[in-house]
């Protein structure tokens, strides 16, 4: 597939002028069913046996929990399809920003590289404005989707939790901006780095990520659904063998077959995490979320 320089640009002009209009953070209400999918991390395969599963099901959202580039050798090809998505299927399609919508990252992970030789640096510019206006997180109906996870406000008050709808209430005017192309802020830096783990209670560092960068565990992530008045947390930016479901106690589940179904209410208090690339040579996966059950499905 070969994206001339022109259709790149006009597609990106578009897309970006949809992100534009929406909102950092917001709450959406939707029919059922919604179809899930997190890093691809350019590989394109993926995106496009995605697409043929919303179709299938006839989803009424497709969401995409960030990292599109990096890692993988088709990013520009992948953003161009996601900026045709956007444009032909505006009220469906819900983008959200990864740690890798990020030009620092680009530049260690392939994708500044990749850009540059398949369509040129002036092209720069629109990247960033690309990813200064992806919104950081969507409450779905009683559902939170993000890159990473949830934030603490401060840190050593661990059982404080942030309400969206208050903390958001003043931060759209830093959309488009560099505070938010260069995560100045903590707490939208945490909310596509940060990671669960069911064994610890509250949040502890994560040094192998970086400074600020914390574990988020059970207690944490149980008062932020109260908070916020949701029962789950469907999440990317792990690798995993497809998925990993941290239940509301701090147990997990890690093998899950294709296809494997689960009522929700079974999964309420839980996260989700869905990994969608094929760098890592493990499985591809994609979540269909119906009203009543949760669907599991290998790319």
């Amino acid at each position: 597939m070969v994206i001339s320089k022109d259709e790149f640009s006009q597609n990106a002009i578009k897309a970006i002028n949809i992100l534009k209009k929406r909102p950092i953070f917001e709450k959406i209400t939707s029919n059922y069913p919604l179809a899930i999918i997190g890093d691809i991390h350019g590989f394109l395969d993926s995106l496009i046996r995605f697409e043929e599963i919303a179709t299938e099901v006839s989803a009424n959202k497709l969401v995409f929990l960030g990292d599109y580039v990096d890692r993988g050798p088709f990013g520009v090809e992948v953003l161009n399809e996601i900026f045709n998505l956007l444009i032909n299927y505006t009220d469906k399609i819900v983008l959200l920003r990864g740690n890798h919508e990020c030009l620092d990252m680009n530049k260690d992970y392939g994708f500044y590289d990749e850009l540059l030789s398949k369509i040129g640096k002036e092209e720069l510019n629109l990247i960033k404005l690309f990813y200064s206006n992806l919104p950081i997180s969507n409450i779905v109906n009683d559902i939170f989707f993000v890159h990473g996870g949830i934030p603490c406000i401060e840190c050593k008050n661990k059982e404080l939790q942030i309400n969206l709808t208050n903390y958001f209430q003043h931060k759209n005017k830093i959309k488009g901006n560099n505070e938010y192309l260069e995560f100045k802020d903590n707490v939208l830096l945490q909310m596509v780095w940060n990671d669960p783990d069911g064994s610890i209670d509250w949040f502890e560092p994560n040094y192998m990520r970086g400074d600020g960068i914390y574990y988020y565990g059970k207690k944490a992530w149980n008062k932020f659904m109260k908070e916020n008045n949701i029962n789950l947390i469907i999440r990317g930016h792990e690798v995993v063998d497809g998925f990993h479901i941290w239940k509301y106690d701090g147990d997990f589940i890690n093998k899950i077959k294709s296809n494997e179904k689960f009522y929700k209410d079974q999964l309420n208090g839980s996260v989700i995490t869905v990994f969608s690339s094929r760098y890592h040579l493990g499985r591809a996966g994609a979540l269909v979320i119906y009203e009543d059950e949760i669907e599991f499905i290998e790319l």
